[in-house]
């Protein structure tokens, strides 16, 4: 299971984060440029101590002298936190004075050159100061070599120090704006507290589009998408309310029927009366079966139901072909005539197959059911430049005028006919139609006897 995502702590992670990682990486700059400093003093120091040596150095009959006393021997190599050292040796490698067992320079120095360089002593890192010396006078093969050798705990200390000093102020300049962004981030996303508030306090039947102008412009496009889903909602939940309202109006009459003669049939003790009466009632019950199942077919189509339509090329004249073959028993029941008249060719719309076949069935039992004895039904399909048109086409007695602007209505049935009917075919035709961008029509046939029921499909680009 996913965890939540807390946008507050995202958005502190993220800002943080780099801060974070910038400060750390000044503090490591900041530490190797002290540590550089220190030793840059230091080492100074050092140098200072091999010139000092030198100026103990004198010259006798040619011959060199280091004039140290105990004294400023100790002073040299007295240190409360290193370890300090000292060698003065002729060219020819001839201890003068000091420790013999400090490594001599890596390179030959000229008189007056100099070198600080690490090395490892006794397992020890240290600092070594080498100064090549030659008195006033003196040949060159007479040059002194003076090195002077300390621990680094002193320059690691004073990196500290400084390290500290400074790296402590930018803590409080670290922490200080990290307050500042939680505190801006807080503020930033007030608006969106205030509209979880809003919406937590609203009845679930208040579907009206949230308010806009008073979130963030980020948070817009989600918005904008609540409300068409809020929309979508709507209609959905309005068409269930509608569907609802019309079940209840339209079953009651039905079963209140049932009951009727059910109740009739009660008190009949003639068998011929019993079952001229339990002959009504299956009528009656097939009605109200085909009445149920005609409107679940409708709140299942009807535009806002909320179901998703996966539209896949669809052979629309195989459709047709095969739907009039399968309504031949049942209009030869009747005495009508029903055939195909089209191309025997595949015609391809974009649809649902299930759906369109369930459009055909109902303009088909329409134009069945409506036809006296000896009528003929006609499915056609034909193509044009931009659309293909599908037709059930009779000779029945047709619409009155009156009568075809409401055609489409619910439960409308025309008067007069004498045909039971749910009233709820050519509705179901009309929302299939709507959900497959077609357009359906009812219009007189050829002649004006009878009715021709259009539905006009788009053309599948590039066929």
């Amino acid at each position: 299971m996913n965890k939540p995502v807390i946008l507050r702590r995202k958005l502190l992670f993220w800002l943080l984060l780099p801060m974070l990682i910038l400060w750390l990486l000044n503090a490591i700059v900041m530490y190797f440029f002290a540590y550089r400093f220190a030793n840059y003093a230091y080492d100074y120091a050092l140098l200072d101590s091999t010139r000092d040596l030198a100026d103990q150095l004198t010259s006798e009959a040619g011959k060199i002298h280091l004039n140290l006393s105990k004294s400023a021997i100790k002073m040299l190599v007295s240190d409360e936190l290193d370890e300090i050292r000292y060698k003065v040796v002729r060219r020819d490698e001839t201890l003068m004075a000091g420790d013999p067992s400090l490594p001599m320079p890596d390179t030959t120095l000229n008189p007056g050159e100099s070198s600080v360089r690490y090395f490892t002593f006794h397992g020890q890192k240290m600092r070594i100061a080498t100064l090549s010396f030659l008195l006033t006078g003196l040949p060159s093969d007479q040059t002194v070599i003076i090195q002077v050798a300390e621990t680094l705990n002193k320059r690691t200390q004073l990196a500290d120090k400084v390290l500290a000093t400074m790296v402590l102020p930018q803590i409080v300049l670290f922490v200080l704006p990290g307050l500042i962004v939680w505190i801006g981030i807080t503020r930033g996303l007030a608006p969106l507290k205030k509209l979880e508030k809003e919406i937590a306090a609203r009845s679930y039947k208040d579907l009206s589009p949230v308010e806009e102008s008073s979130v963030p412009q980020e948070v817009r496009p989600i918005i904008l998408e609540i409300n068409k889903l809020m929309a979508r909602l709507g209609q959905t939940l309005e068409a269930q309310q509608r569907f609802i309202a019309d079940a209840a109006h339209e079953l009651q009459t039905p079963l209140a029927g049932l009951k009727v003669q059910v109740n009739l049939a009660a008190r009949q003790s003639d068998p011929v009366s019993l079952q001229h009466t339990l002959n009504l009632i299956d009528t009656s019950a097939e009605r109200a079966i085909r009445l149920i199942n005609q409107m679940l077919t409708l709140a299942q189509v009807e535009s806002g139901a909320g179901e998703t339509i996966d539209l896949k090329p669809v052979d629309l004249a195989e459709l047709l072909r095969e739907t009039t073959k399968e309504w031949v028993p049942s209009a030869l029941g009747k005495n009508v005539d029903i055939g195909y008249e089209g191309t025997d060719t595949s015609i391809v719309v974009k649809g649902d197959a299930i759906r369109i076949r369930m459009l055909i069935d109902n303009l088909i039992d329409n134009a069945v059911k409506y036809s006296p004895a000896g009528s003929t039904v006609t499915t056609k399909i034909e193509e044009t430049e931009q659309s293909v048109i599908l037709t059930v086409e009779d000779n029945g007695p047709g619409i009155p005028p009156e009568g075809k602007n409401a055609i489409f209505q619910r439960f409308y049935r025309i008067l007069g006919s004498g045909i039971a009917g749910s009233g709820l075919g050519l509705s179901i035709a009309q929302e299939i139609a709507r959900s497959h961008g077609a357009d359906v029509s009812i219009e007189d046939a050829p002649g004006h006897r009878g009715t021709s029921a259009k539905v006009t499909f788009s053309r599948m680009p590039g066929l």
